[in-house]
């Protein structure tokens, strides 16, 4: 406030106007600071709080089937290649009977429909699915050479909105079919231009761990999070933040989301990356770390990685966000579903590698903060999105 006052002389006869701005932007910036040390103090105070999780040493119950599933873009050969690689390291430090792995894939946007190499593409995926599956065929549960590994793959559709041929609602569009699909909506096989695999099974999971197309699911890693979520404590129970409003998780979590930290790789990528990052690599001796509103209030952030109950985000997200309006909507889906953090599972991910990535990445989740403003104005029952810590 001194620097302040200094730069614009004597403050008394300053305009009243200017007066005002200075004083709005040193509100900001002490409410900023003020909100920082508390929350520093809050986890100094407070110890970090596990939920509870059941014990799945032995392995996941067919009951708690999961599938781990990667949604991303098929663009070329080589970067189905890379894709397929991440997806077999996932499946080797996460074997289990009752785990599944699936690539939930769009093309690129397009000005046409169809494009050329677009088939070509789907038929090498096909062969790579197939050739993965019959690798480790004898190691699934009932032998068969699909169990394991599947691709799902969407064809364009135009959006007169973008003015492109896309896939409809990008990554929310792909979970939101892939849920349909999984609990036997009519015609939801016919939304995917290209299933490979068992998709029969599909009916039997319970629970999808979503992950970007660079993260990390480190060993055991899938096992802690399905015995977590499917601790009887930890089960969503359903309610109205009000008389009248829609259905939301009031109790419970319908989505966990992982601590997420910086890969030794990433931050090796460029100066950029090593200097701004966050801090790289495996810490062997923290277990859980603290975080003010899960230790204070039970709720966390979901950042799209993670996992969630089927049933509980159809229940609650069905037909509830419109389209083409919504880019930040892991933050909404996190605040109606209840999203807890499991600080004490960690996955992986590398950090922007350039100025320019960073700064459009950020970009994205501002525009995204300001599409999500209406949501919490207390008229709009449909949009509300429940508790007051969701609303902060």
């Amino acid at each position: 406030m001194a620097l302040v006052l200094f730069a614009v002389g004597d403050f008394a006869t300053t305009p009243l106007a200017v007066q005002i701005a200075l004083g709005v932007l040193c509100l900001i910036a002490a409410s900023q600071f003020a909100v920082a040390l508390v929350n520093f103090a809050v986890t100094v105070v407070v110890a970090p709080k596990r939920l509870p999780r059941m014990d799945f040493s032995s392995g996941i119950p067919l009951q708690q089937r999961t599938l781990v599933v990667v949604p991303t873009m098929l663009d070329s050969a080589a970067g189905l290649d890379s894709l397929l690689e991440a997806l077999e390291v996932r499946f080797l430090g996460n074997r289990d009977p009752a785990l599944h792995f699936a690539l939930l894939t769009d093309f690129r946007d397009a000005p046409s429909e169809h494009m050329p190499g677009d088939e070509q593409l789907l038929e090498l995926a096909r062969e790579r699915i197939e050739e993965i599956n019959a690798r480790y065929a004898a190691e699934t549960s009932g032998g068969s050479a699909s169990d394991i590994f599947l691709l799902l793959h969407r064809p364009r559709l135009w959006n007169p909105q973008e003015g492109a041929w896309m896939g409809r609602e990008r990554k929310r569009g792909k979970l939101a079919e892939l849920n349909a699909l999984i609990r036997g909506a009519p015609g939801a096989a016919e939304r995917f231009s290209l299933i490979v695999g068992d998709a029969s099974l599909l009916r039997g999971v319970r629970y999808v761990i979503t992950l970007d197309t660079d993260t990390q699911l480190p060993h055991g890693a899938a096992r802690e999070m399905v015995a977590t979520m499917a601790h009887p404590l930890n089960q969503p129970r359903f309610g109205a933040a009000r008389e009248g409003a829609a259905p939301l998780v009031v109790e419970g979590y319908g989505i966990l989301q992982p601590r997420v930290e910086a890969t030794l790789d990433g931050a090796a990528r460029s100066r950029y990356a090593w200097l701004f990052g966050a801090p790289a690599g495996i810490d062997p001796y923290t277990l859980a770390v603290s975080d003010v509103y899960q230790d204070l209030f039970g709720e966390g952030s979901f950042i799209g990685k993670g996992i969630y109950d089927v049933d509980a985000l159809e229940r609650v997200l069905a037909d509830r966000l419109p389209e083409n309006r919504i880019l930040s909507h892991d933050l909404l889906e996190g605040c109606f579903t209840r999203s807890g953090l499991l600080s004490d599972v960690t996955l992986y991910e590398d950090d922007p590698a350039t100025y320019a990535a960073d700064v459009g990445r950020r970009h994205r989740w501002t525009r995204g903060d300001w599409q999500l403003l209406p949501w919490i104005m207390p008229w709009l029952r449909k949009r509300d999105p429940g508790s007051s810590t969701a609303r902060w």
